[in-house]
């Protein structure tokens, strides 16, 4: 890295010739890191290259582990399937030389969580009994006994409740937690598991991610750390396949996926973009390092039969090209009617791409062709349907595997994650390659500075007389008086300026970042109608034998709707916005500041002396060191989301209306408490400010330089020789 040799080289002449003093203005002005940490630098830019970071997003059943076990592991059945929305943990596979796994369970905060709702699943299901309830007894026309209309009543909740995959499965995971006999504190000893291989550790894990597993009620995640060839220079995060009730794992999934560069959203052919799916969607947001967006339509061999056969005639690849395009069709026509999708740019090239289809099980049948009686029952059953269904495709195991090699378009998804890591690493590359060369750019501008100071002080110490120093010297010593205090007026009235300009600053770009954030909350309010029908007992029922209004009559409710995850990215992102220009805003406006500062210093002392009593170039020197030396106190800002606004997916009803109030309420809040926190910091900045006896310093340290300069003019043969070595070794470098 010649950047860091150049950095090296320049701390050494730094260090040998202790020009420390002269070289911080100039360190100050030009941005010179420490070597270290240029060093450090650039070697996390290699390293974060080399990585390429998948998403899986999809829900339960959608064919991820299948399309895992192709992508990565040959076509093995490494990835257990999840069975329901509880055993989804959030996984993480990475590359290591030893195969094992960090298993992360959950806090006893996060076990409080899943008690919360389960406890609102029992809520909304005892809300519904009794609504069934009622029904049932309106309806009740052979009079059958309360327990029994009860029963069913009860029946008829818990299957419609089993729907809401995010409560039930909080319910259900809940129960098992307090069915286990296993307590936190033994879990410790499990939170890395070894093994031999892949398929050993699979087995060990069964009893963390699967269905029955002992500790599986309390997996949070699972990271695994495997000798495949295929995971080198990979990550994949592979997430729950449902908007997690458990806040801190579903934040942790948010933050893995804001940081991917491609993600593969994985949705079954038969269910292609159902409402879960969309729902699982804003748990993307596209503020950070997400390059590529795709819509891989998994287990397309379940769309080969029935009508989609007949319509391509029973000719394989035309059936095929039927299916894909009647899935993209779809795919435009449920992305084209969500407004926060259609208008974000990376959703927005979905509109131009194909679906990308997939199967999983059709890679591992091509891959295991030779090995038929290994094969599990699904395996069979696909093979079956395939063969007689498309028996001239799969008459022989040559042609057989072609078409499985088609079906399966593991080579397009390849190629997908191909082309992705060669853009980023062209993009890396040219990063990496302006940051050496805007820091090569600093280091040499660095060099000069100091070059061309001590060239200055070569020429003065030539030109200058002793006497004259004395004198200048002499002057100061008495005219120190009325310079300090000039010089702290003038510093007063600078500390005004400070104070106006940061807050002009920073409060117009604020108030536009918050009403940004009102407009996005607004947006994703909607609403829906549902029907629902009334009877309104026998006696309407007899006159509408006799021409009167029905006995049943439909009736509509209007419910509030809102894209929970939507909002949650707009107010992820106006935390990130405010800390981020308050941060900058200050720090440019207080560089500014410091410009001028040192400016009016050095015109007020020129009037007060005069030139000809001045060394203006030291004393300039002078002023900047001591005004760079001043500790301005860190402004930041960095606020966390509530707990009720961390959630994703569409809310319905009163959990809508709450969370937009909540989030209404969060923005007029936050609006208070940053103005109050931005009043706060300048208020301290002035104090301190105030508190500094910056005219002392300057005087201070302007004696000790002439005093130094008198000692070199004394000793000038030697200095000249010295300065003269060190201008040497400064242009060889």
């Amino acid at each position: 890295m010649k950047v860091v040799e150049l950095s090296e080289k320049l701390e050494d002449v730094v260090a040998k010739y202790n020009l420390s003093d002269s070289a911080s203005v100039y360190k100050n002005e030009f941005a010179i890191a420490k070597t270290q940490d240029l060093k450090k630098a650039l070697e996390e830019m290699e390293q974060e290259g080399r990585i390429l970071k998948i998403g899986i997003v999809g829900r339960v059943k959608a064919g991820k582990s299948s399309l895992l076990n192709a992508l990565i592991f040959d076509g093995d059945s490494i990835l257990p399937s999840a069975a329901t929305p509880m055993t989804a943990a959030l996984t993480v596979m990475e590359y290591s030389p030893d195969t094992k796994a960090e298993v992360e369970f959950f806090t006893q905060e996060d076990l409080s969580d899943i008690k919360h709702e389960h406890d609102e699943y029992l809520r909304q299901l005892e809300n519904l009994i009794e609504e069934k309830f009622k029904q049932l007894k309106e309806k009740n026309k052979k009079n059958k006994p309360d327990e029994e209309l009860q029963e069913t009543a009860r029946k008829q909740a818990t299957r419609e409740m089993k729907g809401n995959d995010k409560l039930f499965s909080s319910y259900d995971q809940y129960c098992r937690i307090k069915d286990s006999d296993a307590s936190l504190e033994e879990l410790k000893e499990f939170e890395e598991i070894t093994a031999e291989n892949t398929q050993e550790l699979n087995k060990k894990l069964l009893d963390f991610v699967g269905a029955d597993g002992k500790y599986m009620p309390f997996t949070k995640s699972v990271t695994l750390k495997l000798n495949e060839e295929n995971l080198k220079d990979v990550q994949i995060i592979d997430t729950p396949g449902v908007n997690d009730p458990v806040t801190s794992r579903e934040d942790r999934t948010r933050e893995l996926l804001k940081y991917c560069d491609v993600i593969l959203i994985v949705s079954p052919s038969g269910q292609f973009l159902s409402s879960e799916d969309m729902d699982l969607f804003d748990r993307i947001t596209t503020k950070e390092g997400i390059k590529e967006l795709y819509i891989i339509a998994s287990q397309i061999d379940n769309q080969l039969y029935g009508s989609e056969k007949k319509a391509g005639g029973g000719i394989l690849h035309k059936v095929l090209q039927n299916t894909t395009k009647n899935l993209t069709n779809h795919m435009h026509s449920v992305l084209s009617k969500d407004e926060y999708l259609k208008d974000n740019p990376t959703f927005k090239s979905l509109l131009s791409n194909e679906v990308v289809y997939s199967s999983g099980i059709c890679y591992s049948l091509m891959q295991s062709l030779d090995k038929k009686e290994q094969w599990d029952k699904n395996k069979e059953h696909v093979w079956g349907l395939l063969t007689e269904q498309y028996k001239d495709y799969f008459s022989d195991d040559t042609i057989a595997r072609e078409n499985l090699k088609l079906l399966a378009n593991m080579q397009k998804i390849n190629d997908i994650l191909n082309g992705v890591k060669d853009e980023k690493e062209n993009i890396l590359k040219e990063k990496k390659d302006s940051f050496e060369k805007a820091k090569e750019k600093g280091l040499k501008n660095y060099q000069n500075a100091l070059i061309k100071e001590i060239n200055r002080t070569i020429e003065k110490l030539k030109n200058s007389d002793i006497e004259e120093i004395k004198k200048k010297i002499e002057h100061m010593s008495k005219i120190k008086s009325k310079s300090v205090e000039v010089v702290d007026e003038a510093y007063s009235d600078k500390i005004d300026t400070l104070e106006y300009d940061i807050k002009s600053s920073l409060l117009d770009k604020l108030n536009s970042y918050f009403r940004d954030s009102k407009r996005d909350i607004s947006n994703s309010e909607g609403s829906e109608t549902e029907s629902y029908t009334v009877d309104k007992g026998w006696f309407q029922g007899v006159k509408s034998l006799f021409g009167g209004d029905d006995r049943y009559e439909t009736r509509h409710r209007t419910y509030t709707t809102v894209k929970a995850g939507h909002i949650r990215n707009s107010l992820d992102e106006l935390t990130d916005k405010l800390e981020m220009t308050i941060d900058i805003e200050a720090k440019r406006t207080i560089e500014e500041w410091k410009k001028e500062l040192v400016k009016n210093i050095v015109h007020t002392l020129r009037d007060v002396a005069g030139d000809s009593n001045l060394e203006i170039d030291l004393l300039s020197k002078t002023i900047k060191q001591i005004v760079n030396s001043v500790t301005y106190p860190e402004v930041n800002y960095g606020g966390g989301l509530p707990s009720s606004l961390r959630k994703s997916g569409t809310l319905e009803g009163s959990s809508a209306e709450r969370f937009i109030d909540d989030a209404r309420d969060y923005v007029d809040n936050l609006k208070g408490q940053v103005k109050s926190d931005i009043n706060s910091y300048i208020k301290n900045l002035v104090q301190k400010l105030k508190e500094t006896n910056i005219a002392d310093s300057i005087f201070k340290k302007y004696e000790s330089d002439m005093k130094k300069f008198e000692d070199d003019i004394n000793n000038k043969t030697m200095m000249l020789e010295k300065y003269n070595m060190i201008v040497s070794e400064l242009e060889k470098l």
